[in-house]
């Protein structure tokens, strides 16, 4: 009889152990189904994000992301912004890689022919502007001239074209950092700039005066649909209608919009007309003639070539 117990006892220790492993083995197995089965539903988005001139502050990427994320809450829809610059992303899709949607600067090339014209080529989700900046509150910049100028070269944006326009052909160029750097030392009575070194003054809390500049503007940041798959395609309208119906781009030291809210400093450049803008989508070729009638101070050329 003490054997029988014992043996039942043995028995009923072991089916105990192996329901305390069997079940969270199962409910595991279970879970692993359940998300295997919604990650085969998840709609995937990709967007790349190319940083073609300085922004005012924070990450365009980062913003887009944040897009995604109240658009498609509660949806099965994943959206991933990556940030490239113009050389990656060609890289990229010389290599056969392309994002369902690319954001880009207006003097960005290299994907036109990949865009889906469905609806629309583009739409321009911000914009910054150029400016001249002088810490002198009195000026009127009447006298700005190339000898008494330092440009901020910027980055990817046609910098020279927008130079060349405003007549400043011949002014000392310095990359972003110098140029502010050499206004604030004196060496400049002005700087040839952006949005970007509004807050750069800022942040060194001079007092400065802002001039627009409206002759010409590339510094557009446009957003298009690459995808030609259907139900991708018309999430990709969705998300950008939302960027578009729900900007903040304030936030970003940029513009969109007349409603547009913007930082005090910023308001010289909030609601402007310009006279010249890029012809997009642009080509390498045409890219490269603009800076090759800038180089020679062809602004006849430019002007040609804008219309």
């Amino acid at each position: 009889m003490a054997r029988r117990k014992k043996l039942y006892f043995i028995i009923l220790l072991a089916i105990t152990v192996a329901l305390m492993i069997a079940v969270p083995v199962m409910a595991t197995l279970r879970n692993r189904k359940a998300l295997a089965e919604d990650d085969e539903q998840m709609q995937r988005i990709t967007v790349w994000q190319i940083d073609g001139f300085e922004g005012g502050k924070g990450s365009r990427s980062q913003y887009l992301q944040k897009v995604a994320e109240k658009c498609f809450k509660g949806e099965k829809i994943y959206v991933s912004v990556t940030s490239l610059s113009a050389d990656a992303a060609r890289a990229n899709s010389e290599r056969g890689e392309r994002p369902d949607i690319i954001s880009y600067p207006a003097c960005f090339y290299g994907f036109e022919n990949y865009i889906n014209k469905k609806d629309f080529v583009y739409k321009t989700w911000c914009r910054g502007a150029y400016c001249l900046l002088s810490l002198d509150e009195s000026c009127d910049f009447s006298d700005a001239n190339a000898q008494n100028t330092v440009v901020n070269a910027g980055k990817d944006n046609l910098t020279e074209v927008a130079v060349t326009l405003n007549g400043l052909n011949g002014a000392t160029v310095e990359e972003s950092t110098n140029a502010y750097l050499k206004l604030i030392n004196g060496k400049y009575k002005y700087l040839f700039g952006t949005q970007r070194d509004i807050f750069r003054l800022k942040v060194r809390n001079v007092p400065f005066k802002v001039q627009p500049l409206t002759e010409f503007n590339d510094l557009y940041q446009n957003i298009s649909i690459l995808t030609a798959n259907n139900e991708k395609y018309e999430y990709c309208n969705k998300y950008i209608d939302y960027l578009l119906s729900k900007s903040e781009v304030g936030s970003l030291g940029l513009f969109y919009g007349d409603g547009e809210l913007c930082a005090e400093e910023l308001k010289p450049l909030q609601y402007l007309e310009f006279n010249y803008v890029l012809n997009y989508p642009c080509g390498a070729e045409y890219i490269n003639e603009l800076k090759s009638a800038a180089k020679s101070g062809d602004a006849n050329k430019i002007k040609t070539l804008l219309k």
